[in-house]
């Protein structure tokens, strides 16, 4: 069957983006996580953007699963023998600053801005178009298509490990479209590693800072007991340093905001930790405590680990990196959150943890795992590869690329039999994680394009 798969998306172009920004619209950042909470566990913006997208599979006449609210599929086809497809619906918090509305899904300079536009909403409405083209075409398939939609992919994955208890099959193949073009075959290990302690500090009321650990945290405060010196002393810091930082005295307190910069927690050297330099200030406030000993000893400015001893470099994937995420301190229990990545030949229960722990202990700091994805890695030179890489290069003219290992992390890893394959281009800008993310259309539609052919060469 000969088809003509640009012109069948191109075709569809505006449907395309019309369906991209009702799902942009709708607030999917994880409020809270209750399972008891019949039907929205993950909250109702979660709900919401998960019963839209079944409903719209439905409305085009698939077949579709919501599984307890946790997660659902939509689904084309009887063959035993399936491809599969996973895509999230929940977005990071938006943070600040944004230049247009997070959740407006405007369009500007043929951009759509808004959170989820490439990760992962954009992809997922992508991923839906070229299963919907293969039903509309009727094109005859030896396989089942299955798109999978999760809603807890940036908190902790807790909606694809319910969705496969209930639905335990595996694919015979299948992409993500959650990360790069022009492929990705191998993904570093991923750690949310907590830092906990308990002691007084009368001097400070609260520290806080970051939203997620896998965000460069873009602010962080400190709210402080009067203390007639820090004026004089945070003048001068903030002023030699070029920081965008504030100094608010009220009700014999004061509170200090600074600004930083967001970035992905896979890539922190892009980004301006907030964190790092609220404990600069802190540090120049003549405020020592175990905790600013701590920070400054072994966790500010610092991406890779090196203060903790932990560093490492893999040829071929590169760097072991460590993102300070969040912190939160009340006076009396401090919570560090820390965003760390590892490459081939590190392990990490063995080697990393052990030694974060030796050096903390200094401060009475102890580290433990909260959540802890495993390094993937697949073949380069399987045949599923190969024919998603012919595809890829068809549609881009890009004949001598190569698949690529990335520090993100996918789901990926959470079935069999599949790699995580777009929606970026590697030659654009990409603001995920960030304010003002964006999707530029014309990429939206190329990826649709491929994702439609590489779906018919995978499931025909």
């Amino acid at each position: 069957m000969s088809i003509d798969f640009e012109k069948e998306v191109l075709k569809r172009k505006d449907e395309i983006i019309k369906d991209l920004q009702e799902l942009i619209k709708i607030n999917s950042e994880l409020t809270t996580f209750d399972p008891s909470r019949v039907g929205a566990p993950f909250g109702e913006g979660n709900k919401e953007a998960l019963d839209w997208m079944l409903a719209l599979g439905k409305k085009d006449g698939f077949k579709t699963v919501n599984v307890d609210g946790y997660a659902g599929h939509i689904e084309y086809g009887d063959a035993k023998e399936f491809v599969g497809m996973i895509g999230h619906l929940d977005v990071v918090p938006a943070g600040n600053d944004w230049t247009y509305p997070a959740y407006g899904a405007e369009i500007h300079d043929g951009k759509m801005y808004g959170r989820g536009t490439e990760d992962d909403k954009g992809p997922t409405i992508a991923a839906y178009y070229a299963l919907k083209i293969l039903k509309e075409l009727g094109v005859k398939l030896s396989k089942r298509v299955k798109l999978i939609l999760g809603i807890d992919e940036e908190s902790g994955w807790r909606c694809v490990r319910h969705y496969f208890s209930k639905y335990p099959e595996s694919p015979v193949s299948g992409f993500i479209p959650d990360a790069d073009f022009p492929l990705i075959y191998a993904e570093k290990g991923i750690t949310r590693t907590v830092l906990k302690s308990s002691f007084i500090d009368e001097r400070i009321i609260k520290l806080e800072g970051g939203f997620r650990d896998n965000m460069v945290p873009d602010f962080a405060e400190a709210v402080l007991v009067y203390n007639a010196s820090y004026q004089q002393l945070f003048d001068k810091y903030v002023k030699e340093n070029n920081l965008d930082a504030t100094f608010k005295e009220e009700n014999n307190q004061i509170n200090i905001r600074v600004k930083g910069i967001s970035a992905h927690g896979s890539l922190p050297e892009l980004g301006k930790n907030a964190i790092d330099l609220l404990f600069d200030i802190l540090k120049a406030l003549k405020i020592e405590n175990n905790l600013t000993l701590l920070a400054d000893k072994y966790l500010t400015h610092d991406n890779y680990g090196k203060k903790l001893g932990v560093n490492y470099h893999d040829e071929e994937m590169g760097d072991l990196t460590v993102n300070f995420g969040v912190l939160k301190y009340d006076g009396k229990d401090a919570l560090i959150y820390l965003n760390l990545r590892y490459p081939n030949n590190v392990n990490y229960d063995k080697d990393v943890l052990p030694k974060i722990n030796n050096e903390i202990k200094e401060f009475n700091f102890v580290a433990t795992v909260e959540h802890h994805q495993q390094l993937l890695y697949k073949d380069p030179n399987s045949e599923m590869i190969q024919k998603l890489m012919n595809v890829y290069k068809k549609h881009t003219n890009d004949v001598d690329a190569k698949p690529l290992s990335i520090g993100g992390g996918t789901f990926a890893r959470a079935m069999p039999n599949v790699v995580a394959f777009g929606p970026h281009f590697l030659d654009k800008p990409s603001y995920i994680h960030q304010k003002n993310e964006f999707i530029i259309i014309e990429d939206l539609i190329k990826a649709t394009i491929i994702y439609t052919e590489s779906l018919y060469e995978l499931a025909k």
